[in-house]
């Protein structure tokens, strides 16, 4: 009986251990910044992230928005390399990170393969019946993109962030506090 109470706590806490963990950046990832013409390497984690979000004007209505937003994450990481010729990275460097996303919480909800060797995934996951992470996989021939997003997030107010903070403008017309689409032209 010992036994099966010990088994049965060993799992409670590595299931709840499991769910507290934030995502990371394999080195397999960072090692193809050498091999990359450009890159990218954002990380915004913990104060660092709360610092980044009291440069925001709380007086502007869409800065003011977007603090809100930044205050629930946990981290926001962006790779993105470009490199100087086809094959310089593999679609297997992708592994570490997709062996990350099999744990029952995170979910594939787009994936798209187009000719030429495009590869784009993304997936989200749920905590507590809400969004608790969004990671983007953009591979192409000479570009990989990697964009990370732990912590709460709303979808409503998630394109705030878009061309802020290193994650790339997604193009998308951001909602005001009204819930109105802002002018692009703006």
């Amino acid at each position: 009986m010992k036994k099966m109470m010990f088994g049965a706590v060993c799992i409670l806490l590595v299931s709840v251990t499991a769910s507290a963990q934030t995502f990371t950046i394999p080195d397999r990832i960072e090692q193809l910044a050498a091999r990359a013409r450009e890159t990218v390497n954002i990380t915004l984690d913990g104060a660092l992230l709360q610092l980044a979000g009291m440069f925001l004007n709380s007086n502007n209505s869409d800065e003011r928005a977007a603090k809100e937003v930044i205050s629930k994450l946990k981290a926001i990481h962006v790779r993105n390399f470009q490199f100087e010729r086809d094959g310089q990275y593999s679609d297997s460097d992708l592994d570490p990170i997709r062996s990350q996303l099999k744990s029952p919480a995170w979910s594939r909800v787009m994936e798209s393969r187009e000719v030429g060797g495009e590869h784009t995934q993304v997936f989200v996951k749920q905590e507590k019946g809400e969004l608790g992470g969004l990671v983007i996989l953009s591979a192409q021939l000479r570009d990989l993109s990697i964009v990370i997003i732990d912590g709460a997030i709303d979808l409503k107010r998630l394109s705030l962030l878009s061309g802020n903070f290193g994650i790339p403008d997604l193009g998308v017309p951001q909602t005001t506090k009204t819930g109105t689409a802002k002018d692009s032209a703006e």
